[in-house]
């Protein structure tokens, strides 16, 4: 994986917005968590409708990168899957309660667009999985498309990674 040009610091930088979503999902902790570390189940959730993951990497280790290709229909060909992405690196991995990673949006053209922190906490419930996703926003801020657009944008990804778990078998939750 190549290396991500990386211009703030997003674990010691004042954080100047967050956005927080919370979710309730009918699986396991280990299986919420193996989707958002799993390449294979990222590129079928990752991204808001109208856009694609069409390849995912990832190195699950503190200190460890991660990149999701972002793909808009019809715009990017494969040999250039990767020129437009978000990539970071993971600062804490507690599978299956916690993790939590840098998301830097990325193009090949312009390097780092903006930073942001994102922390997963998950929490094993009687009818399911409680997620808590916090993203923390800091200067330069996102293009205000991208700010009003967050909050949509994470509940139209949950619900793809809701519905995608629904189809799995695996840990059942005790109802």
């Amino acid at each position: 994986m190549p290396e991500i040009e990386t211009g703030i610091d997003v674990q010691s930088a004042t954080p100047t917005k967050q956005l927080v979503i919370e979710r309730t999902f009918h699986a396991s902790p280990e299986q919420v968590f193996d989707a958002f570390t799993d390449p294979e189940q990222l590129t079928k959730w990752w991204w808001p409708n109208g856009f694609t993951c069409p390849a995912a990497e990832v190195d699950l280790r503190v200190g460890g990168k991660y990149r999701l290709a972002m793909e808009w229909p019809g715009t990017i060909p494969v040999d250039a899957q990767f020129s437009h992405y978000m990539g970071g690196e993971y600062y804490e991995i507690d599978r299956p309660d916690r993790l939590v990673m840098s998301g830097r949006a990325m193009n090949e053209e312009q390097g780092e667009l903006f930073a942001t922190l994102i922390e997963v906490t998950l929490e094993a419930r009687e009818d399911g999985t409680a997620l808590t996703m916090r993203q923390s926003y800091f200067e330069p801020m996102p293009p205000a498309e991208a700010m009003g657009g967050a909050e949509q944008g994470w509940s139209e990804q949950l619900d793809k990674l809701q519905r995608l778990l629904a189809d799995r078998p695996g840990d059942e939750v005790k109802e």
